[in-house]
């Protein structure tokens, strides 16, 4: 007797969830798509109509900004190979992620919006875009997506593969949902012995699951070139650089410099979504601190004061190779925190919060190493600072952070080699 395939209930169950809320949020993503510029960009590629391609390709998806930049050492080695060179497209969730995939990955044959998980909008996209295989990064599980890359014979591959505390306790509460979903997954590539032994407790076969390393350790940032001048301001005082700071951080960080006095600290301040490039600003104002916004840079403007507020995106890294410390947000407020090797690639110490708990294998190797600091507040951060003005120091913890940067890679390499030779053995059996 054959066995009942317990997918078809879940999506059952998932799409009435879906059409319940799609109900219910009606009004609001009316109101969005009218009134918000940003809601719009994309909306007919979400809606399941992405290019069309005529050879079949290797789709790799990617939500957003740290995803693009986690996968983009493969996608440059599956642009070298020249039996995928010309198959490679890549997808988006968020507009950031967007750009920065024009921005970084300019190499592959396609960009376009991830579409909405909708069983009509999937399959359409999938008959449009024609992969030979998916791949993902970082366990990004969408039910009616893969179960229409399953009926096709699609295999679906996770690479970089992470399991968060807040995912995973979620995705355990619903175990009973996601496990037959998972186990027609043909392969799980997991950053971590944690990330694997998650995945397989959230109901992924064993068999499928493979430990590759993370692919972040991968990745070399390409030169910024920044305006002229900010190199020779840099160099007039101890360079602080904020990267991707979220709200409540940036309060944080002026107040620990405030209390540092007369000292001079010069600031560049980044925070992580453009949106708040403006609320910044305001803050600013609001504490009387003169600052020169970077937009003012490229039309020729002269910087004023000892902050620089980055309304920018995609150069972030040239000041961080610019800095003497540099501070990773969404790690003094409950986000998670980002990417420490960004700045540590670049032989600079990193502060971070004690939230960073999405990077916990970087951090706690850039701890371990010596490169890495974890401050709470602004006494805290005043003390980091204060230590690593003392060259002897800054220059230790400095190469402490770039050998870390560079012991653990190859990720890439390793993932690239398993998905090929599925791909060529999907192309070419036995």
């Amino acid at each position: 007797m054959k066995a009942i395939d317990p997918v078809p209930a879940r999506l059952l169950l998932y799409n009435t969830v879906l059409l319940i809320l799609g109900i219910l949020t009606l009004p609001w993503v009316i109101y969005q798509l009218f009134f918000v510029k940003k809601r719009r960009q994309g909306l007919a590629q979400r809606l399941g109509r992405p290019p069309v391609m005529e050879k079949k390709t290797v789709w790799c998806h990617a939500v957003s900004v740290g995803e693009v930049r986690a996968i983009s050492p493969m996608l440059s080695l599956l642009q070298a190979d020249e039996r995928t060179s010309d198959r490679v497209v890549l997808s988006t969730v968020t507009l950031t992620g967007h750009e920065t995939a024009k921005r970084e990955c300019g190499f592959v044959k396609s960009f376009f919006y991830f579409p909405l998980d909708f069983p009509f909008v999937a399959a359409r996209a999938i008959e449009r875009v024609n992969p030979e295989i998916f791949v993902t990064a970082e366990t990004e599980i969408w039910p009616n997506f893969f179960a229409a890359c399953f009926k096709r014979d699609i295999p679906v591959i996770v690479v970089n593969g992470r399991i968060s505390d807040s995912s995973y306790s979620r995705y355990i509460r619903f175990r009973w949902f996601f496990r037959p979903i998972l186990r027609r997954v043909s392969l799980f590539l997991m950053q971590s012995e944690e990330d694997a032994r998650r995945i397989v407790e959230m109901g992924a076969g064993s068999e499928t699951v493979k430990i590759t390393g993370n692919m972040k350790y991968d990745r070399v940032p390409d030169p910024v070139f920044l305006p002229e001048g900010i190199e020779n301001w840099a160099e007039g005082g101890f360079l602080l650089v904020a990267g991707s700071t979220h709200a409540g951080e940036e309060e944080i960080i002026l107040r620990s410099i405030k209390e540092m006095g007369e000292e001079q600290i010069l600031l560049a301040l980044v925070p992580r979504h453009p949106e708040r490039f403006n609320e910044v600003a305001k803050l600013l104002d609001e504490e009387s601190i003169l600052f020169t916004r970077y937009s003012e840079l490229l039309k020729g403007h002269a910087i004023e004061g000892d902050v620089i507020l980055v309304d920018a995106m995609g150069v972030l890294d040239g000041f961080y190779a610019l800095a003497d410390v540099a501070f990773v947000g969404g790690s003094l407020v409950p986000v998670g925190g980002h990417n420490l090797l960004e700045p540590a690639m670049h032989g600079v110490c990193v502060l971070t919060g004690p939230y960073f708990h999405n990077f916990r294998d970087i951090t706690t190797a850039l701890l371990e190493g010596g490169g890495c600091i974890v401050v709470s507040d602004p006494k805290s951060i005043n003390e980091s600072i204060q230590l690593l003005k003392k060259p002897g120091m800054r220059d230790k913890m400095g190469q402490a952070a770039m050998t870390v940067s560079k012991m653990t890679s190859g990720a890439s390499g390793k993932n690239i080699e398993i998905i090929t030779r599925l791909i060529y053995h999907n192309l070419q059996p036995g």
